[in-house]
């Protein structure tokens, strides 16, 4: 008896072949590229190298310090904070004592933890050695990446976090991830910035509307009670402290780093570099075509879509956007495949290092401090107007607190300076953010003021007399401020409802 010959396996394959060399299309695969792990370790060492190399300078940034002192006082949340920025705080004096090289490691190191991600995307999305070592250059140097990986903030741990949270979600919709590791990462992420909730709002919804097949599982119930655990201490500060970050959130103070909408759309497209934001785009188009998908891709779109309408920063969306970069990596490397489609890749390269050049003094402090004030360096981005003269604030203060009782100050900026550089210094109290509830027990009522105004001071004060301004060798949001003394119209405890109410106006 003849055997028929199967027609069906030649068009299969064909298409299989044709679906591996479509931009936007990711093809089934039986299994996984291997990992690139010696092209991926060779940029991680590049950008920790070059994270490394200037992660002295230009000196502790007004956040920076803040977060340091929330180290001295771990607790279960924080008023602008989420609580695990504390813990690493802490982590970090233990292991490098108050090294500012040693708490930033820690975020280049989050930085590390976030490239290797990338080309983890970009391999789970069936790219091989080419989109993988793509994927983790275009994200270690991204502006996005250099800047945030340059300070101790929740942002540089928020990007690895999210971006966990991404590819865990991603191996779900592939149908090979982990409902427990997910709630873990979820858990751990919100405890490290509360901007992933609308990250999840937006991945649930679109799972929810695509891919109901994978939430009819029991293990979604699983990673919801994984998650909630982890924020049970958190949750248990704020039901205690009136739901104070609620509130806070909800009616953010004025920030250095606001923006306008406009604003808002430059600043989220820099963060990738403006040479490669096609390949954002790619990666995008190439998740809303796969219905499989869509779910990560309606969260790509949808992030940046949400935070323009809620007037939020465009680093809040940063996760996504560098996700949306390391999934283009894989439809670039398969589109790059002949002579003329080389030669445009090979532009396109040239163009983002001559933009990185350039635009890399603003990303990561590489001229001298005199240099970078002399070409407008500092004057273009706040902060490095927020790293210089903090410990020339401390010794000034200092020569003008004798007599004194305690040093109150207007922002945790100046009192986080203080407590860190003013030895010798009264105690230091101020009603901003946190620190309202670490008021020292003093007594005494004679009192140095600095940041307050007068109008503001006399609210809890029976004098006021100006003793100098703060000298800061740029024009940032401290020079010029006064420097004052004034005797409390009662001891602080009593005074301390009127001076929250200066503090947080």
């Amino acid at each position: 008896m003849a055997v028929k010959p199967d027609v069906k396996a030649p068009r299969q394959a064909s298409a299989l072949a044709t679906a591996k060399g479509r931009v936007g299309t990711v093809a089934e695969h039986p299994g996984l590229a291997p990992f690139a792990v010696w092209s991926v370790l060779v940029v991680l060492v590049a950008k920790c190298a070059l994270s490394f190399a200037f992660a002295g300078r230009y000196g502790w940034h007004y956040d920076e310090l803040y977060y340091a002192v929330a180290g001295l006082h771990l607790q279960g949340g924080y008023v602008d904070f989420a609580p695990l920025t504390a813990l690493l705080s802490a982590s970090a004096r233990e292991l490098f004592g108050w090294s500012l090289v040693g708490f930033r490691s820690l975020a280049i190191l989050a930085g590390a933890v976030t490239v290797v991600l990338a080309a983890l995307i970009a391999r789970e999305l069936g790219g091989g050695r080419r989109a993988q070592v793509i994927a983790a250059v275009l994200v270690a140097f991204s502006p996005r990446l250099l800047a945030s990986n340059g300070l101790f903030q929740p942002v540089a741990f928020d990007l690895a976090a999210t971006m966990l949270v991404l590819w865990l979600a991603l191996r779900l919709a592939l149908g090979r991830g982990s409902w427990l590791a997910l709630g873990v990462a979820v858990g751990v992420g919100l405890e490290t910035k509360l901007t992933l909730a609308v990250v999840l709002v937006l991945l649930l919804a679109g799972f929810a509307a695509w891919r109901r097949d994978v939430l009819a599982t029991r293990g979604l119930v699983l990673a919801l009670v994984v998650a909630l655990a982890l924020m049970v201490p958190n949750l248990l500060w704020e039901a205690g402290h009136g739901w104070i970050s609620v509130h806070f959130f909800l009616h953010p103070p004025p920030s250095a780093s606001a923006e306008t909408r406009l604003q808002y759309v430059n600043n989220l497209l820099a963060q990738l570099n403006y040479d490669v934001v096609v390949v954002a785009l790619l990666g995008a188009v190439m998740l809303l075509r796969e219905r499989r998908l869509r779910p990560l891709g309606i969260t790509v779109i949808g992030v940046p879509v949400a935070y323009f309408l809620l007037n939020g920063k465009s680093y809040y969306a940063g996760p996504v956007v560098l996700f949306a970069l390391a999934a283009g990596a894989v439809p670039l490397a398969r589109w790059a495949t002949r002579g003329w489609r080389l030669a445009l890749v090979g532009i396109l390269a040239v163009g983002w290092v001559v933009t990185l050049y350039f635009m890399l003094p603003t990303n990561l402090p590489v001229l001298p401090l005199h240099t970078a004030i002399q070409q407008g360096v500092i004057k273009a981005r706040s902060d490095y107007q927020e790293e210089l003269g903090w410990p020339a604030l401390a010794a000034q203060v200092k020569g003008l607190s004798a007599g004194a009782n305690l040093v109150l100050t207007s922002n945790y900026g100046e009192a986080s300076a203080l407590e860190l550089f003013g030895h010798g210094l009264p105690p230091i109290a101020s009603a901003a953010v946190t620190l309202r509830y670490w008021r020292p027990p003093v007594t005494g009522r004679r009192a140095i003021l600095v940041g307050f105004p007068k109008n503001k001071a006399l609210t809890f004060c029976s004098d006021y007399a100006i003793l100098g301004r703060i000298q800061m060798p740029t024009a940032n949001s401290e020079r010029g401020l006064p420097i004052a003394r004034c005797t409390l119209n009662s001891n602080l405890a009593a005074e301390w409802p009127q001076i929250l109410q200066e503090t947080t106006q």
